[in-house]
């Protein structure tokens, strides 16, 4: 259950977070959909939990998010144009707690993959947000990437500690309620395109469980391509290092792609 440890660095960032005066109930939403988050996964940590429980869940911790309307209705981009969804966007915000949350929790299994994953797509997130001035977002996203760092030095390979679905679970909830709360929807959903990938690929196997096949010199293989770290080591013998960083690397293609939208969309909008 390491992700208590990345949830206490988050939760002490947050606690601090109103001397900067910013909108304390998008704040607040926010950390809560956070804290929920980390106990679902707690619990799912000790009793494993079914998977129709854990969906369940993932549309509950939502509440937060919908309760205080934490966030603009308003999108940019759409088939049609910049749309206000109004009501209809607040039922579909469980829907994205929902994949996102389930999409973090499958797209894991190695020795730093989670919480890499987690830092690059926090890191940018928050770029983004600031370029777009949500600045709660942006503080949320930060304080998750701080607990994230100090949680990789003991969860890199070889990992002394485990995320677990408290981790995964918080780090699912708060890109998902930062994504909604801040003018970020775009760039989110181009940031999380990998963890998109992955559900899909994930999919095709009927979302079985498997991290390959270890071999007996240490490396992994696998038979199938039902994830995206499975392409990098499909019918070949890989290191698990090597693994964890293609799948960083990919990561961080769509990290940069989605920092330079938000930039020259900023720039776009004021001429």
């Amino acid at each position: 259950m390491g992700g208590v440890g990345v949830y206490a660095g988050f939760a002490v960032a947050m606690t601090i977070s109103p001397i900067l005066q910013l909108d304390y109930r998008l704040l607040f939403a926010i950390f809560l959909s956070g804290t929920l988050a980390v106990l679902a996964g707690i619990l799912d940590d000790l009793f494993t939990l079914g998977k129709v429980t854990l969906v369940a869940l993932t549309f509950a911790l939502s509440l937060p998010v919908v309760t205080f309307q934490a966030g603009s209705t308003f999108v940019y981009l759409t088939p049609i144009g910049p749309a206000d969804f109004g009501w209809f966007f607040w039922i579909l915000v469980p829907f994205v707690f929902a994949f996102l949350m389930n999409g973090v929790n499958i797209y894991a299994g190695f020795n730093g993959l989670e919480a890499g994953l987690g830092i690059v797509s926090s890191i940018s997130l928050g770029i983004c947000a600031l370029i777009y001035g949500s600045l709660e977002s942006a503080v949320a996203l930060f304080a998750l990437a701080g607990g994230l760092l100090a949680f990789l030095k003991w969860n890199w390979f070889p990992a002394k500690i485990f995320i677990g679905g408290s981790g995964t679970f918080l780090l699912g909830a708060v890109l998902a309620s930062s994504i909604i709360a801040g003018t970020i929807k775009i760039v989110g959903v181009i940031v999380l395109f990998p963890y998109l990938i992955n559900f899909v690929l994930r999919a095709t196997d009927r979302f079985a469980w498997s991290v390959g096949t270890t071999l007996p010199s240490g490396k992994v293989t696998s038979r199938k391509r039902n994830a995206l770290w499975a392409l990098f080591m499909f019918r070949r013998a890989r290191t698990e290092r090597y693994v964890v960083l293609r799948c960083l690397a990919v990561q961080f293609v769509f990290a940069v792609a989605a920092i330079a939208f938000a930039f020259f969309h900023v720039s776009f909008i004021r001429t």
